[in-house]
């Protein structure tokens, strides 16, 4: 985030969630305009003006009767330095870290404004820890994007959103026996990327959404995707060999992951515990069970899929495994 970004951040949350009027205010020299917040409380008109230390002695504080609070924020560029600030002003300053994000200086006169300050920086770091999230998983987003764009191409061509017309899916690639037999090995892997409805989407995405960031953090983005395609195709050939009906999903690649996951907990098990072992035995025995209770659900593709994790993270072992 821009330091201008930052402060207009924080202007903006202060005024709507504690009732600020935005504000300006003149420089000295009158060549420059600065952004700031203002509330009237108990007859005194308190006004915060959002500075750097370029310009922290350069705004006019004689502009309405009024009492100004300096906000001085601090970047990368300028947070070891020295900042001068004159001796009578120094109770009148508010001094946050953009950097850090954090409340660095606060008098106890103005705690209310810095109580405030400090709530809006604790929200921007915890949204912030989001994106952080979101990025590390990048490959996890990739693959749930794809998933769901094969769906809506799927559910235009079957003018239905909920469900998916089989002869659609069995023209995008979904695994046909007769047809792999024929050659067409590529439905081993274009059937990871197809489902047969809205719900059977949004159960398998959420699954990878829950599982698919802690795999890509242990094993790292490329030993991910290995793991993930790797399960997935042995999925396929699962099913392939031992059904015979129509099979699409990615639930054979999600439980790929669980496989994997479980490798990860069973070989660190002296360092967090066996609860983690237990509980990943616990989904996959949970899940397997389901399956056998449902109709349509392909159960080899599934045993397959955890066949096939367990082995290639074997194989490629975790990078915090040492």
């Amino acid at each position: 985030m821009k330091k201008e970004e930052f402060s207009k951040f924080l202007i903006d949350m202060m005024s709507r969630h504690y009732e600020y009027n935005i504000t300006e205010l003149s420089s000295k020299d009158g060549r420059n305009t600065f952004w700031g917040i203002q509330k009237e409380k108990n007859g005194i008109n308190r006004c915060l003006v959002f500075l750097n230390k370029d310009n922290i002695s350069n705004v006019d504080t004689n502009e309405s009767q009024q009492e100004l609070i300096k906000v001085l924020v601090l970047n990368k560029e300028n947070e070891k330095e020295e900042i001068k600030v004159q001796d009578k002003d120094i109770n009148k300053i508010i001094i946050v870290d953009e950097e850090k994000n954090k409340l660095v200086y606060c008098p106890q006169e103005l705690e209310e404004f810095g109580a405030q300050m400090y709530s809006i920086l604790q929200y921007n770091e915890k949204v912030e820890s989001e994106k952080r999230k979101d990025k590390k998983s990048i490959i996890t987003i990739s693959l749930i994007s794809i998933n769901v764009l094969m769906y809506i191409i799927t559910a235009i061509f079957s003018r239905n959103i909920l469900d998916s017309d089989i002869r659609v899916l069995i023209y995008f690639g979904a695994k046909v026996n007769e047809l792999i037999s024929r050659g067409e090995y590529y439905r081993l892997v274009t059937a990871m990327f197809l489902h047969g409805g809205l719900v059977h989407l949004v159960l398998n995405m959420y699954s990878l959404y829950a599982l698919g960031p802690l795999v890509e953090k242990v094993y790292g983005k490329i030993k991910y995707i290995i793991i993930y395609f790797a399960a997935g195709i042995v999925s396929s050939i699962f099913s392939y060999l031992f059904s015979e009906g129509v099979s699409i999903g990615a639930s054979g690649a999600i439980f790929g992951l669980l496989g994997a996951a479980l490798v990860f907990a069973f070989k660190m098990r002296d360092r967090i515990g066996k609860g983690m072992v237990t509980n990943i035995l616990s989904v996959i025995g949970i899940n397997i069970f389901i399956g056998l209770t449902l109709p349509n659900i392909d159960n080899f593709g599934h045993l397959g899929g955890v066949i096939g994790g367990i082995l290639v993270s074997l194989i490629v072992e975790s990078k915090f495994i040492k």
